[in-house]
């Protein structure tokens, strides 16, 4: 049958189409190219790369955690090493004082900070180390490391 034959009967059989039959084909056209247009509307799905990217930085060492150390920890090195690995940092004793922070590290821990409670990790990390001591981080490395805090001895108050 040739394709002009096959046309003119399509098109005679489509207009001796019952109505329902039409309105049936139109609802189904409509509904085709809603979904169509539904879908295309859908967004992209997103890499998580863009996610991380979009979030801010935040500084794991001021997240608040509950604080309380293990009692067969027995020196601050110890508790320090526990209080930090969580969030995957070390500490280390290369510093311009080798010798002061060594010292620190190998300081039982007191009983006063054995349930120290809800705090920051820093936070955490300077009430074992004392007032004297400061920390140093390299977040780049994820290393901490203590030294001594200098105060100016030579004023008097």
């Amino acid at each position: 049958m040739p394709l002009t034959t096959f046309l003119k009967r399509t098109a005679r059989s489509a207009t001796q189409m019952p109505s329902e039959a039409r309105a049936l084909l139109r609802w189904c056209v409509l509904a085709a190219a809603a979904a169509l247009i539904a879908l295309a509307s859908i967004p992209e799905p997103v890499q998580a790369q863009e996610v991380a990217a979009a979030l801010p930085k935040v500084n794991p060492l001021k997240v608040g955690t509950f604080v309380a150390f293990d009692p067969r920890t027995n020196t601050v090195g110890d508790a320090i090493a526990s209080v930090l690995m969580p969030v995957r940092y070390r500490i280390t004793d290369r510093t311009v004082d080798p010798l002061a922070s060594a010292t620190v590290l190998r300081r039982p821990v007191s009983p006063i900070v054995a349930n120290a409670g809800v705090m920051s990790i820093e936070s955490a990390v300077l009430l074992l180390i004392g007032e004297d001591h400061r920390l140093v981080v390299d977040h780049t490395h994820r290393l901490v490391a203590i030294e001594r805090h200098v105060t100016d001895e030579s004023k008097e108050p």
